[in-house]
């Protein structure tokens, strides 16, 4: 008797254990053919805290597939996001977020195109509501450019303010669902951040919230540097900045500094050949180049590439300014703050930045004819 009930309170326990672990329905197409069903996850503490790939540990469960079904237990580690593989190569495959003792039901009616919906917890469901919405509009979308490539910015604008239309009103709907955190993702930085800022308590306990988190934080830091961007435009402007100094060989192998034009209005025109925007802005250059005469002091710096293929550009493009040469040193792009090329300075005959404009930008010309009268 006392081993009858030992027995029992094991198989209860190893019962309530497997109960814990939660399982997962997988229903797939009727045309499925395989008899196996390759299901992979990865924990999603694991994908916010690996430091390399093999840290995320990625497990892979092959499935037996019995008159269209496949089943699985679900990862006692903790949440997280499995993807079930696809027959063929897709651009996108069916997935799923669940935690232990979650009780799933996937319906895949079709792999290409995806058709898919997932039942069991509210994350799911809601998740799955939220797809039905925007999936729609993607669609539509890809559909609209495979037709056609040339479709105006403006209407593909429309299609993404459709897109942002349909996730703000599923949050303003769904203001405590689980599915909040990674609805808000699609989202602009804008826009995001005032979501993000306003989510509920309940959205917040989401096993999803890590991924909002990360792209709060990414957006704080970009907001951060366009901040830092605008202020250092905005001392830029004042006149105050004395321009760095360098010295720099010319075509001629000649050593040339920039505290050699003390006195003058100086252009300074940051590029390489191999930079097409650079190219482009060369005849606007040459035109303001002609009408200042000796006004300006226009110097090319080029930046980037070896002086084989630099002496070869000046040639090509027929670049009547003085050529300076700066190849891979990043001091100078450190010293003038260079996020991008081309970009053009302007400096007063005191020494000081008076302009910086990264790309080709025409108002750049604007700006230096209300320097330069």
């Amino acid at each position: 008797m006392k081993k009858f009930t030992l027995f029992a309170i094991i198989a209860i326990i190893m019962a309530a254990c497997a109960h814990n672990e939660g399982s997962v329905e997988i229903q797939l197409p009727e045309n499925f053919k395989d008899k196996n069903l390759i299901v992979s996850h990865v924990t999603i503490e694991n994908i916010f805290n690996a430091k390399k790939q093999e840290d995320l540990k990625i497990v892979y469960d092959t499935l037996e597939v019995t008159n269209g079904k496949a089943e699985m237990t679900l990862d006692p580690a903790g949440p997280a996001r499995y993807n079930i593989e696809t027959p063929m190569p897709l651009f996108e495959t069916p997935d799923f977020y669940a935690s232990p003792g979650d009780e799933l039901s996937v319906v895949i009616k079709n792999f290409d195109p995806l058709d898919y919906s997932v039942k069991g917890t509210e994350l799911m469901e809601d998740l799955t509501t939220l797809r039905s919405i925007t999936h729609p509009i993607q669609q539509e979308y890809y559909k609209r450019v495979s037709a056609d490539e040339s479709i105006s910015e403006s209407e593909s604008k429309k299609y993404l303010e459709r897109y942002d239309a349909a996730i703000k009103k599923f949050v303003a709907d769904h203001p405590e669902s689980p599915a909040v955190p990674m609805a808000i993702l699609d989202l602009s930085g804008e826009d995001f951040k005032q979501l993000y800022d306003n989510m509920t308590p309940a959205a917040r306990k989401s096993i999803l919230m890590p991924y909002a988190e990360l792209l709060n934080r990414q957006v704080i830091e970009m907001q951060q540097e366009k901040d830092a961007e605008e202020a250092r435009k905005a001392e830029v402007a004042s006149g105050t900045i004395s321009a760095p100094d360098f010295t720099l060989p010319d075509l001629n192998g000649k050593k040339v500094s920039l505290s050699d034009f003390r006195g003058k209005w100086v252009v300074l025109d940051f590029w390489g050949s191999w930079c097409g925007w650079c190219v482009k802005g060369f005849p606007a250059l040459k035109k303001a180049y002609q009408e200042y005469g000796d006004k300006i002091v226009v110097i090319g710096i080029d930046c980037n590439e070896s002086e084989a293929d630099w002496r070869a550009g000046v040639k090509e493009h027929q670049l009547p300014w003085l050529n300076l040469y700066n190849g891979h040193d990043r001091d100078l792009y450190t010293a003038y703050n260079i996020e991008g090329f081309p970009t053009k300075a302007i400096i007063n005959p005191e020494g000081k930045l008076v302009d910086l404009t990264t790309g080709e930008d025409p108002s750049f010309f604007d700006r230096l004819a209300s320097f330069v009268r």
